[in-house]
This record gives structure tokens, sequence and C-alpha cells, in this order.
């Protein structure tokens, strides 16, 4: 197709794979998914980034029906902890989800408390400071009301997390 390269990424596809990947190197947390380095060989874009082996969040929760209140106050501390400091660092996710919460290991999912990973930052963006947001963006079951009304800030993720513990519960 015209515009494309040999590896079926457009350039607008591929400066937004850049972005995600620039925003996910900028936030270093436990509970983000660290990328170390990407490079661009033979048309192809190759990320090196932490491997999170124990599965989603959300296949734990379907395995188990739910999470007892301990391991699901265990779980949102962490992703409160990541988000919190997205915040901090004028980072949005926009699109939280027990599907973007990765398991840090096999032997982790295999532990009553588990460590978790924060992935897919390819909705995040940067805040302006004082900017209101207006972009209708996100999963349709886990976005805040004032999303969809097109004037709110950063905090639309937190309406995500609750969604997120309710789920878990």
């Amino acid at each position: 197709m015209e515009g494309e390269d040999q590896a079926g990424i457009d350039g607008e596809d591929e400066a937004a794979l850049i972005k995600e990947i620039e925003i996910i190197k900028s936030l270093d947390h436990p509970n983000i998914m660290k990328v170390y380095e990407y490079f661009d060989y033979n048309d192809c874009l190759y990320i090196v980034s932490e491997l999170c082996t124990g599965g989603e969040l959300f296949d734990k929760i379907q395995s188990n029906k739910c999470l007892n209140e301990k391991v699901a106050g265990y779980v949102m501390k962490q992703i409160l902890s990541a988000v919190e400091f997205c915040h901090k660092n004028k980072i949005i996710h926009w699109d939280l989800k027990p599907e973007n919460i990765l398991i840090e290991s096999e032997e982790e999912a295999r532990k009553e408390f588990f460590s978790i990973k924060i992935i897919d930052f390819g909705t995040s963006d940067k805040l302006v400071k004082g900017k209101m947001l207006k972009k209708q963006i996100g999963t349709p079951l886990y976005i805040a009301p004032e999303v969809l009304e097109g004037d709110y800030n950063e905090k639309c993720d937190l309406w995500s997390c609750g969604v997120i513990l309710y789920i878990m519960l």
C-alpha cells in the first residue's frame, strides 16, 4: 500500500508507537513495565522491555471468579501508586483496565499476593498544566462519565481504577 513500509506500519503509526515507548521509558516505577530501549532495523521496530510472564490481571480474576478484599487491596495499592506516579509526572494513561495490567511472573501469579505491572500506554499523553482534556478516548466499560462529556483532567484515570476494583471484588 502506498505510504506504508515493508513492515506494514505507516509513518503515523510508527510515530505513535515511538511516542508510547518514550512515555514508558520516562516512567521508572516498580508497577509500570519497563522499556529499556528500542531500535529500528530492516524496517522493523524492536522493543527491549521487561519480561512479564504471569499473564493478565483479567485472566487471574476470571479464573478465581473474584479476588478477596485483602488481595484486591494489595493489587489496588500497586495500581494507585503507579497512577499517582504517572500523574505527578504529567502523564495520563487513559486506558486502565485489567487487560492492561500484567502479573510480573509465573511465580508471582501462583502467590496469593502478587506483583503487577501496568502496560499499554498507547493512548497515553503528556498533560498540560491547567488545560482541560477534550478527547473521548478509552475502553467504554472503564471510561469516566466526564470523558464522555468532553471536559475533564487526569483524574478520569481514578474512575477506571474504581471499575477495576469493582471487577476484582
